[in-house]
């Protein structure tokens, strides 16, 4: 009977039986690194000729060339995938190298140790193209995201172009290169301290961010002095990483800051010591009336009370209420109908402006621990004994098997008996009650204060009203598609309803992953040009719609019957819709 019940908050988001293991394989310097290669060189040369320093500059081209051979093909003539220790070799260079050693650092560190990162120079400002398709919501953002912190090399080329425009004259270069060299530092250590901080050995360092209208990305890096603790591995193949509920951030256009609840990040390991994620908040979390909220349920709790209800008494239910009500099933949007408040006399519609600057105070950074380092108490055999013992005296089998031939008294005995000696464990053990504890998380203990400028793109996003609703107007109001993902817009207040899309081949629209919403669907690589809305009674769809399609045997069937067709008979309403006109 007990596992009818979860009382695991955290493993609840698990599939704990399916746990991909991430491999990297050796392969060969591809073109494109060689290319860089070259082409890093050749700057090299170009900014020593500007310089007058060519003859040394030359000179050390030709050991840098010679020492990348090396690390290409190891001592002994083998391929080498790098290492973690030369990773962290890399960001230590990356972040402090000045001059005209800068471009040829970059590559030996990471084009030649892992050539993985051969199109991705620098890291810092390109995290999003460093992750590639393993992101949730992945596409080429390179076109609409803000880059928050510039690269060494590019302040170098800067100082290059300056001298050029000089025409030579060496005293005017020199004094000229002096001013440059003090206002680039002094802009490195602004952006220093905007946006990378350390605290105890962890440095975050902010990357870029996008903001459109269903969303706000913001992509990272978690560097640590010591080894980054082993994180389990979700059934994606992704740590199992969040910024803790401590975590506030303060938008302009609100009154007040807010928690980041369930931030968790989408990202990876880019060595021993690295990881790099993508912190999507959605827009409806940016837009929260927290005092209005909280002053809408005053009201309305003394509402229930003048109605004789009380929702902190052990036997209160919204069926209960409901029917005290007279309503048919209860939900707060309803309320004004059997005369009680309305939401909107206290929350406010707010709207994202198209700029606006967010505080974020980053307060511990979590992860789940994998399971063989899980040491959550199993619950104590004393407890067991308990339980099976009363529920003996009841005449209650314990068998999981029985438990549908049980009658409403016992099974109410049944969840009563199990949740006394859950009760019972957890205060034996009252970290386990919590989502993130010692036993299955580790914590980077922290304070990382960062102010972003956030400056909205709406480009290439388009919205269109669909309709697909019942005699009432509950359901899709309308769809919302940005270059990453669309979103439904859903009027369901009393949850009857499971909205569904199909992409242009009848597939299912994939989810983004660990941000992901019933509502809302990664594009990826998915043909958009026509999508299939379709709305479905709720438990229908969960109990065996959805069902078809995931069998194992799917495309079996699909000779017979589509999943598209299946949905085109079951559906409550539906909608085709065509984006291929607005390209």
């Amino acid at each position: 009977m007990a596992k009818k019940l979860d009382f695991d908050k955290e493993k609840n988001n698990r599939n704990d039986n399916v746990i991909e293991e991430i491999m990297q394989a050796d392969f060969p310097l591809p073109k494109q690194a060689e290319d860089a290669k070259n082409e890093a060189f050749s700057r090299i040369r170009e900014m020593a000729a500007a310089s007058g320093h060519t003859e040394n500059t030359e000179n050390m081209v030709q050991r840098l060339q010679e020492k990348s051979t090396e690390k290409s093909t190891g001592s002994s003539g083998k391929k080498s995938t790098g290492t973690a220790k030369s990773h962290k070799k890399f960001k230590t260079v990356y972040k402090t190298a000045l001059g005209l050693t800068a471009a040829a650092a970059v590559f030996s560190t990471v084009c030649i140790t892992n050539p993985a990162f051969a199109e991705n120079i620098p890291l810092v400002g390109n995290v999003f193209k460093q992750l590639g398709n393993s992101m949730g919501f992945y596409g080429d953002y390179s076109k609409y995201a803000k880059q928050l912190t510039d690269s060494a090399e590019d302040g170098e080329l800067a100082d290059t172009d300056e001298s050029q425009e000089d025409g030579g004259n060496p005293q005017s270069a020199q004094a000229e290169d002096q001013n440059t060299t003090e206002n680039n530092n002094a802009d490195k250590t602004k952006d220093n301290e905007s946006y990378s901080k350390t605290v105890d050995g962890t440095t975050v360092t902010l990357s870029e961010v996008y903001c459109n209208e269903m969303a706000l990305y913001l992509s990272m890096t978690i560097h640590t002095e010591d080894k980054f603790p082993d994180t389990f591995i979700t059934p994606d193949g992704k740590p199992n990483i969040k910024l803790s509920e401590n975590s506030t951030v303060k938008y302009d256009y609100m009154d007040e800051k807010s928690n980041l609840f369930n931030a968790y990040l989408d990202g990876k390991m880019l060595d021993d010591n690295t990881y790099a994620g993508v912190l999507r908040i959605p827009v409806e979390d940016m837009t929260v009336d927290e005092a209005g909220w909280t002053k809408f349920y005053e009201v309305r709790n003394a509402f229930f009370k003048e109605k004789g209800i009380d929702v902190d008494s052990e036997d209160f239910s919204f069926d209960k209420l409901a029917q005290t009500l007279g309503m048919d099933e209860y939900s707060d949007e309803k309320l004004p109908q059997v005369g009680g408040p309305a939401i909107s006399d206290y929350v406010k519609d707010i709207k994202v402006p198209d700029r606006f600057t967010m505080e974020m105070d980053l307060k511990d950074i979590v992860g789940t621990l994998p399971d063989d380092q899980d040491t959550t108490p199993d619950i104590p055999q004393d407890l067991w004994d308990e339980y099976n013992q009363k529920m003996a005296e009841h005449g209650i089998s314990t068998d999981d098997a029985d438990y549908e031939s049980l009658t409403e008294e016992q099974k109410n005995l049944e969840h009563q008996f199990f949740t006394e000696m859950w009760n019972e464990y957890y205060e034996r053990y009252p970290e386990a009650n919590e989502g993130n504890n010692r036993y299955n998380s580790w914590t980077l203990k922290g304070d990382w204060k960062f102010n972003v400028d956030v400056e909205k793109n709406t480009s290439d996003t388009v919205e269109k009203d669909v309709n697909v609703v019942d005699e009432n107007g509950d359901g899709v109001l309308s769809i919302t598609k940005t270059p990453f993902e669309i979103t439904m817009k859903m009027q369901d207040p009393e949850a009857k309803y499971f909205a569904v899309m199909l992409d242009a081949n009848g597939d299912i629209m994939p989810y983004g992953g660990v941000s992901n919403s019933n509502n809302t669907y990664a594009i990826q690589d998915r043909d958009i040009s026509t999508v299939y809305i379709y709305l479905c009674d709720y438990y229908e769809y969960m109990d065996e719609l959805k069902g078809y399609y995931w069998s194992d045997d799917y495309e079996e069937k699909a000779k017979t019957k589509t999943f598209k067709q299946l949905l085109d008979e079951r559906a409550v309403a539906s909608a085709e819709v065509h984006f291929d006109t607005d390209k």
